[in-house]
């Protein structure tokens, strides 16, 4: 049926398709996903560490007397190679349980298993990796400027904030990985979050813990050593999403809009 002028009829045109879709914030269930990840990444690094917190340190120095200067410098080299040791253990167990989890997180929004395995094993190695390497970069900078009477939290958010940015990083990586794009802009998401959970942590426990040596890279309290967990992973998963663009023209999609 056509018009007089041989036009098809205003109700017959094929629908428009917008070339520019608009981008926003990702949907509930994305946030869902991404932060329960998180807070899952968080719970099982706090347990790994408090499998082998204290029992690497070694033994106390036992002399009889006053140790020697070379007695006590070799103490104190066994002590700072100890506290590297657990802190490497730690952040890399916290860097591969965000990757993985935030890997896993991205496949499943894009409902692809294929997605989530392959991101989630990749997240694990990159992440662990990051927490793994990056402690043994910084804390050289910590024992040479640290204070055991003083809780120093500048120097404290310089050397975990270094070490939470590198894991964080890796996780949103691997976010980025599982949903298929946008790569750039989620690792600096999870960068930042995980600078942001390290200066949320350091904070809170200054005011809230501050006989529980929370300054240190590894806290003295089992309390003190989740909050520190779960205030990086769930930041860095929190900064990664909102720093994702999704297509608000489709909201039933299951892909990002890559940007």
């Amino acid at each position: 049926m056509s018009t007089s002028d041989g036009d098809p009829p205003p109700d017959t045109a094929p629908p428009q398709s917008s070339p520019n879709p608009r981008p926003g914030s990702p949907p509930a269930r994305v946030w869902a996903l991404t932060l329960a990840a998180g807070l899952a990444a968080g719970f099982v690094a706090w347990l790994v560490v408090e499998v082998f917190h204290d029992r690497l340190q070694p033994a106390l120095l036992n002399t009889g007397g006053m140790p020697t200067p070379e007695q006590a410098n070799s103490a104190a080299k066994g002590r700072a190679a100890a506290l590297t040791l657990e802190t490497s253990l730690a952040f890399g167990a916290l860097g591969a349980a965000l990757g993985a989890a935030l890997g896993a997180a991205g496949g499943a929004v894009r409902r692809s298993t294929r997605s989530a395995l392959t991101a989630a094993i990749s997240g694990a190695v990159l992440g662990a990796v990051a927490g793994v390497v990056t402690p043994q970069l910084v804390l050289p900078v910590h024992f040479r400027f640290d204070n055991p009477d003083a809780n120093d939290l500048p120097l404290a958010i310089l050397i975990q904030g270094g070490i939470a940015a590198a894991v964080g990083a890796a996780g949103g990586a691997a976010l980025a990985l599982g949903l298929g794009g946008q790569t750039p802009r989620l690792v600096l998401g999870g960068l930042a979050g995980g600078v942001v959970g390290t200066l949320f942590y350091e904070v809170v426990g200054a005011l809230a813990f501050p006989l529980d040596g929370t300054a240190r890279p590894i806290s003295a309290t089992a309390v003190t050593r989740l909050l520190a967990r779960l205030a990086v992973a769930l930041l860095a998963s929190a900064c990664a999403t909102g720093s994702l663009k999704w297509n608000l023209e489709n909201p039933d999609a299951t892909d990002p809009t890559p940007r």
